[in-house]
């Protein structure tokens, strides 16, 4: 016998805290960008994966989720993941829980350093704004393109630099009455469940570098 659980039984996935800054709440999910249930989800992709490998993990689930048009798109050279060239899902189907995806490319795996994805970070904090969006999650990607030597990227001090600078940007734009305040209050980076505690403790330790506490 099968038995099938409702959507009222899944657990929720785990969330961990890393602080809160310009009016927007910053923490770890562990979930993917097809499941993120946020106003607007990005996902990075490179313009090939690094050695030949599948796609694979949370960017496997987004092109699965979008019925392999991602990979396709990418093949036929309509959307080519050059740095920081952009691909907007703005009807995404039912089976994406984002209301609307944003696909940033990376270029080639084999050149991808930290400023490249502080790069990505930016663009994605811009558009999520210019989006009029709430909630933002974003996802960067790179082990699920086979980089998995990550460890000289810095990625959570990185991606933390390139979101606080956006958004920063995008407040100074408000004061001086040259654009409305931003909308994004919330914002949340995906990663894998068996990385969460790990994850979340090096975007703490990078969050307190760049936003000390209240003294």
């Amino acid at each position: 016998m099968t038995t099938t659980m409702s959507p009222a039984t899944i657990a929720p996935p785990q969330r961990l805290p890393i602080g809160h800054a310009d009016g927007v709440e910053f923490d770890v999910v562990a979930w993917g960008p097809a499941q993120a249930d946020v106003d607007f989800s990005v996902a990075c992709m490179f313009e090939h994966e690094l050695g030949g490998a599948p796609v694979a993990g949370g960017l496997l689930g987004l092109d699965t989720a979008l019925g392999g048009q991602l990979t396709a798109l990418r093949a036929s050279g309509a959307f080519r993941a050059q740095p920081m060239e952009t691909l907007l899902i703005s009807l995404p189907p039912a089976a994406l829980a984002a209301r609307a995806v944003l696909v940033i490319g990376l270029g080639a795996p084999e050149t991808l350093d930290g400023d490249r994805l502080r790069r990505a970070t930016r663009v994605a904090m811009r558009e999520a704004i210019r989006h009029g969006a709430r909630s933002l999650a974003f996802a960067p990607s790179v082990l699920d393109g086979g980089h998995t030597d990550n460890a000289g990227l810095d990625m959570p001090r990185m991606m933390l630099d390139g979101m606080l600078g956006a958004l920063r940007a995008e407040h100074a734009l408000a004061q001086a009455g040259l654009a409305p305040p931003p909308s994004v209050q919330h914002c949340t980076f995906d990663v894998g469940a068996p990385r969460l505690h790990s994850s979340g403790e090096a975007f703490v330790a990078a969050f307190n570098a760049f936003v000390p506490a209240p003294g």
